[in-house]
Order: C-alpha cells, then sequence, then structure tokens
C-alpha cells in the first residue's frame, strides 16, 4: 500500500531476508523490486484510445532505489522510488526472489496493485507575533538546570524559601541574558517589544560621543532583567576597528558578576 509519495509498503506473512550481504536474493538488492504504471487505456470499437473516467495514465515511469525493514513491525517493507508516483495512476509492484528470513516461502501474493496518493492539500500559513510565557526566559540560548540525575528542572521564574524572585537557571542564565542584551540589535527579538536591544553605531563614520551613548544603551537594556539590581557599562577602542565592552551587574542572590566582549566593527 502506498504510505508516501515515493513511498509504498509492503505487508508480507513473515520477516523477509535482509542482511544487506550483497545475496542476489536478499530483500536489500533493488533488483528485486519491478514496479510498473498500469496502462488503463481502452480501444473503442473504431480503435480508438480511450481513457475510462476515473482512471489515470501515468507520464513517466517510476524505479525502487531503496527498500529497508520497518522496525515496529519488520513483516513490512518499505520501498522507496526514484521520483513521486503519480496521483490517481495504478501501479503494479512484483517482489522477486525475496523470501523470508529462513529460505521459507510466502504463503500470500508477492505481486500487489495499487492506486498512489494525492498530494495533501496545504493550508496557507499565517504567521503571528506573540508574546512568549516568559517574556525573560532566554529563547536564543534555551539554559536547563539539571538535577542530580541529570534530568532537565523546571524552567522559568520561581520563588525561592527566603521569598527572593529568582530564573531557574542561575547565574549562567543571567550572564546568558546579558551577553544577549548587549548585542542584540534593535529589532531583532520582536517577541520582547520594539525596545529590545540596542543600535549599534556601525557602517558609519564615528561621531563624537558614540561610545557614552553606546555605554547607557547597553547599561539601560541591563538593567531592564528584573533579577539586575544594578548595573554598569564600559566602552573603549581596542585594536584596529574593535570596542571593548566591560558590563558590571550586581545579581539579586549571585552578587556581583562581569561580562566583557570584544567586538569588531566594520
Amino acid at each position: 500500500m502506498p504510505i508516501g509519495r515515493r513511498t509504498a509498503a509492503i505487508i508480507l506473512d513473515r520477516i523477509p531476508k535482509l542482511a544487506d550481504d550483497g545475496a542476489w536474493n536478499d530483500a536489500s538488492d533493488i533488483t528485486n523490486y519491478a514496479i510498473f504504471p498500469i496502462d488503463p487505456t481502452q480501444l473503442t470499437e473504431q480503435n480508438e484510445p480511450f481513457i475510462p473516467p476515473g482512471k489515470v495514465k501515468a507520464t513517466h515511469e517510476v524505479a525502487v532505489v531503496d527498500a529497508d525493514l520497518y522496525e515496529p513491525d519488520p513483516t513490512q517493507l518499505l520501498v522507496t522510488t526514484d521520483c513521486t508516483m503519480e496521483a490517481g495512476v495504478e501501479y503494479e509492484l512484483t517482489l522477486l526472489y525475496v523470501k523470508g528470513a529462513a529460505g521459507e516461502a510466502y504463503a500470500g501474493p508477492t505481486t500487489w496493485t495499487f492506486k498512489a496518493v494525492a498530494p495533501s492539500k496545504k493550508f496557507p500559513v499565517k504567521y503571528v507575533l506573540t508574546q512568549a510565557q516568559d517574556p525573560y526566559y532566554d529563547i536564543a540560548n534555551g539554559f536547563y538546570a539539571l538535577d542530580a540525575n541529570g534530568t532537565p528542572g523546571l524552567t522559568g521564574w520561581q520563588l525561592t524559601s527566603d521569598q527572593n524572585l529568582v530564573h531557574h537557571g542561575g547565574l549562567a542564565n543571567a550572564r546568558k541574558r546579558i551577553n544577549r542584551r548587549m548585542f542584540s540589535g534593535r529589532g531583532r527579538y520582536l517577541i520582547y517589544g520594539y525596545g529590545y536591544g540596542v543600535d549599534w553605531p556601525v557602517g558609519r563614520l564615528a561621531r563624537p560621543g558614540d561610545l557614552r551613548r553606546l555605554e547607557s544603551a547597553i547599561a539601560e537594556q541591563i538593567r531592564q532583567e528584573p533579577d539586575v539590581l544594578a548595573c554598569t557599562v564600559e566602552a573603549s577602542l581596542g585594536a584596529k576597528n574593535t570596542v571593548e565592552i566591560t558590563a558590571r551587574a550586581s545579581i539579586r542572590l549571585f552578587g556581583n558578576t562581569v561580562v566583557r566582549q570584544v567586538v569588531a566593527l566594520s
């Protein structure tokens, strides 16, 4: 039976031999499969070709290029064709020299006819901008804290025993979110709002006060993280076409942390 536009399932009454040993009677040998489209053309009394209603004549032939066992049920062989089978066309598929894994013959047929499936209807996808369930969860760099068994724990905000609101994932997650605040262009993560990110002065000549404005913009972004109590940012010119950014932030429960980056400007 067809299960896709290029795939058909052969259902047998016993497990076929598929040892992939190069033998002529192995199911891995694609020459053991013969597939042909059935021509529905009939001749009228005037000897003119006629295709009955509901029948489709193929415009091209197909060939089997791969065969494999279906793991959940090894009595099934999945065969793949070199190109798409045409919707509505009837095909005849024959399994030639392959026998059971122990060399036994099949009790059922080894030739089948089936009609190729039609392509599924495609519905238009409408993309909308939605608010994340947790607007401070690290989308770009997901961080999952692990328990003693290595199982991912809960993510999101949690209330600790001393009544402090902290982001599960700890200091590592906070540093990642600070990094993203520093280097995300404004408008890159619209799911967080239009004011998220920093406009970097790239692609133009430097103007007086650019570094100070950059420091203020980055610090303003970092302070918007709820677990950041305070933050200062220093920006300085480094080697050729680089800017060194140093952010010092005080993180609730974890204390002070420093994030440094060197950015190459083009």
